[in-house]
């Protein structure tokens, strides 16, 4: 499956195929126990941190066994290797291993001889390390400068690092706290003793890491608060900053669907994330414990491809450890069944990297043709359209590329394209538009000319069209006139509010037709832009468009705020009638259909980064629609003061909630009660 622009899972064809288990056994090496750590170097030999055999395994990309490491000599004396959980090798072929229950780091040559040992970092700063700290490193990784990184069990300072010479050097990537709102309001109100035994916002462990060729750190971090996990992915400098670009649809962190509140029964269904693995092209891979799933990314974080399942049959993954490549094919340790699982790519996944790669050589037109053959295989592959884009971007035929960026659901993309598309219009266009724009300043003067023209008429004509027998006045041009009067009121009540709103209250020109006029407009203003807002400012699925809801959406809160307002305010002393609530209320929503019609019509012509026109028209008309709302159909209309239309309006809010809240329950509790009766029936037909 793959996730589209609104987090849905989408199926997809399958990426990898397992082709084969391999156990201790079938190399020859005796079984494997709790294997931690799995690492493939540059020279394609793979390398296995046996943990509970206390060894590092070597083997070719043949899978012959080529080494071993579990003793070796220490200052002239035998020493070993004790429970190590992770390894590295760089590019010289220095392996260095994570020896955990010896707290430590020992370097070793190619050849397995002891180079150094890199024990416990050492501090002359006090505090640097918490209280009761106790080094046990679990991963290792080298730079290529020789900076060496670990990551040690319960440290949340981030990763450890040392110089070439083994020297503590500091502490790099230690994750930002960010606690939440409530909890930080809560901590500024709780006594000294609930503050005491509140939990500390600690920052997250990270779990696994790797290093790219560039230098740069791809670490996979875990977090579990009150129940709550969220895993995430960082992409470090040396300097620690997170440089993940995300400009995906969602930020890499495995699954997306899964509930934010998990108990023991539904915990597998939120991603763990435990190893990453750097590919070709800026490609990673992660490796997710809960539901044995890698995920693939690409160097901006979009998702390319999710393949795998836990359980114990073939091909499935039950305890995932570690996760790394060779060349296309995927390697996944399993310390559950103490097996490397090896996984071939399918046609789908090679074309998604052989588009890559061509797109990164510059290779446009095959970039294309080759996402071509990939949409032959999933039509509903956005990273394909985007691709696509991409490439005719690139050739300059920026309409295509629009088009193809929009089933991509790539904003970014559309909106470089249509900057440029619009630039070349301008340009072709201008000696045009500017013939246009003097013909109509021209029509605009013959016609005010024309009108002056026609204000000349003498008196009596004047008087002669303007006579009005006054007994035989038509009904029907009455009550058009009046209904002009309203929607000029109306329009006074949006630019004048205080005297708008005192003649709603006390000269009676409100009209319960124009209000709901007025409603019925925004209800169709509220559909026209959610239809036909540029796609640079819609992310509404336009294919699950559901009018009745959407003018529901409008006409169900403004009755309920009514209800509950005017309920509210007979027990407060309110001096206005349900009607008198109802008529100043649709009058104050005027300005959302002032500001919405023009700025849906304008969003077409706008690119991302003109956007705040249009966020400010749309907040300034909203705001604009809540003062109205407060000052003129609760202050003027119930004729309070300040304070109480602040507590009125705050207290109407909670009137709506709990209003809602009761239809839900009774909605509920009559499904149930249909339930039953249906059950009953149905059980006394089969027993007829």
């Amino acid at each position: 499956y793959i996730y589209d622009f609104w987090g849905n899972a989408v199926p997809a064809p399958q990426a990898y195929l397992p082709s084969h288990r391999i156990k201790g056994e079938d190399l020859g090496v005796g079984s494997f126990k709790s294997p931690r750590d799995l690492h493939v170097s540059s020279t394609g030999d793979i390398y296995i941190a046996d943990t509970g055999n206390d060894r590092v395994l070597i083997f070719n990309s043949n899978w012959q066994s080529i080494g071993e490491i579990s003793t070796f000599i220490n200052d002239g004396a035998e020493d070993s290797l004790a429970q190590p959980r992770g390894v590295f090798v760089t590019e010289d072929e220095s392996i260095y291993v994570a020896d955990t229950n010896n707290a430590r780091i020992v370097h070793f040559d190619k050849s397995g001889e002891m180079v150094r040992i890199i024990g416990e970092p050492q501090s002359d700063l006090d505090g640097i390390f918490p209280a009761g700290f106790q080094y046990s490193p679990q991963k290792v990784a080298v730079d290529g400068h020789g900076r060496i990184y670990a990551i040690s069990q319960d440290l949340a300072e981030g990763f450890i690092s040392f110089y070439q010479d083994g020297q503590f050097r500091g502490f790099v990537g230690a994750p930002k706290v960010v606690p939440d709102l409530t909890d930080y309001i809560w901590s500024r109100i709780a006594t000294r003793e609930q503050r005491a035994r509140m939990q500390l916002f600690l920052p997250t462990e990270y779990t696994n890491f790797t290093i790219d060729e560039m230098g740069y750190i791809y670490a996979t971090s875990h977090d579990e608060d009150e129940g709550e996990q969220r895993d995430k992915i960082v992409r470090l400098n040396a300097s620690g900053e997170n440089l993940l670009r995300g400009t995906g649809f969602h930020k890499p962190m495995g699954d997306v669907e899964y509930p934010s509140q998990w108990t023991r029964a539904t915990r597998t269904r939120a991603s763990r994330l435990v190893d990453v693995t750097v590919r070709e092209n800026g490609i990673y891979s992660v490796l997710d414990r809960n539901r044995g799933r890698v995920f693939t990314y690409d160097k901006n974080d979009n998702l390319l491809y999710v393949f795998g399942y836990r359980g114990t049959n073939k091909g499935e993954i039950n305890e995932a450890a570690a996760l790394d490549s060779i060349g296309n094919e995927m390697l996944v340790l399993d310390s559950q069944q103490e097996a490397i699982l090896l996984y071939q790519p399918t046609d789908y996944a090679l074309l998604i990297h052989a588009a890559l790669d061509a797109y990164n050589r510059g290779d446009y037109k095959l970039t294309e043709n080759t996402w071509r053959k990939v949409l032959e295989l999933n039509a509903n592959y956005d990273q394909a359209y985007s691709g696509i884009g991409n490439a005719l971007l690139r050739r300059d035929e920026y309409a295509e590329a629009m088009y193809h960026f929009k089933l991509g659901n790539d904003r970014d993309g559309y909106s470089k394209a249509f900057e440029l598309y619009r630039r070349g219009r301008i340009y072709e266009n201008f000696t045009v538009g500017v013939l246009v724009t003097l013909g109509i300043v021209l029509l605009g003067i013959a016609f005010n000319s024309l009108r002056r023209k026609r204000s000349l008429q003498t008196s009596e004509e004047v008087a002669a069209t303007k006579q009005v027998n006054i007994h035989g006045e038509d009904k029907l041009n009455t009550r058009f006139s009046r209904f002009k009067e309203a929607l000029k009121t109306a329009l006074n009540v949006t630019l004048h509010p205080i005297d708008g709103f005192y003649r709603l209250k006390y000269e009676n020109e409100g009209s319960m037709t124009v209000a709901m006029l007025i409603l019925a407009l925004l209800s169709g203003t509220f559909v026209f832009a959610r239809q036909y807002t540029a796609f640079l400012f819609n992310t509404a699925d336009l294919t699950r468009l559901n009018v009745p809801m959407e003018v529901a959406s409008i006409i169900v809160p403004f009755f309920l705020w009514c209800a509950v307002n005017w309920s509210l305010t007979t027990l407060m002393e309110g001096k206005g009638t349900f009607r008198d609530v109802v008529i100043a209320s649709a009058y104050a929503l005027i300005p959302l259909i002032l500001t919405m019609i023009p700025l849906t019509v304008i969003s077409n012509y706008l690119i991302q980064r003109e956007g705040a026109f249009y966020y400010f028209g749309m907040s300034l008309g909203t705001g604009w629609t809540l003062i109205l709302m407060v000052f003129g159909s609760v202050m003027s209309t119930h004729e309070y003061d300040l304070p109480k239309t602040i507590w009125t309006c705050i207290f109407t809010a909670a009137g709506m909630v709990f209003a809602l809240f009761l239809g839900f329950l009774f909605f509920n509790l009559s499904e149930q009660v249909f339930t039953f009766i249906n059950d009953i029936i149905t059980e006394i037909v089969f027993r007829m």
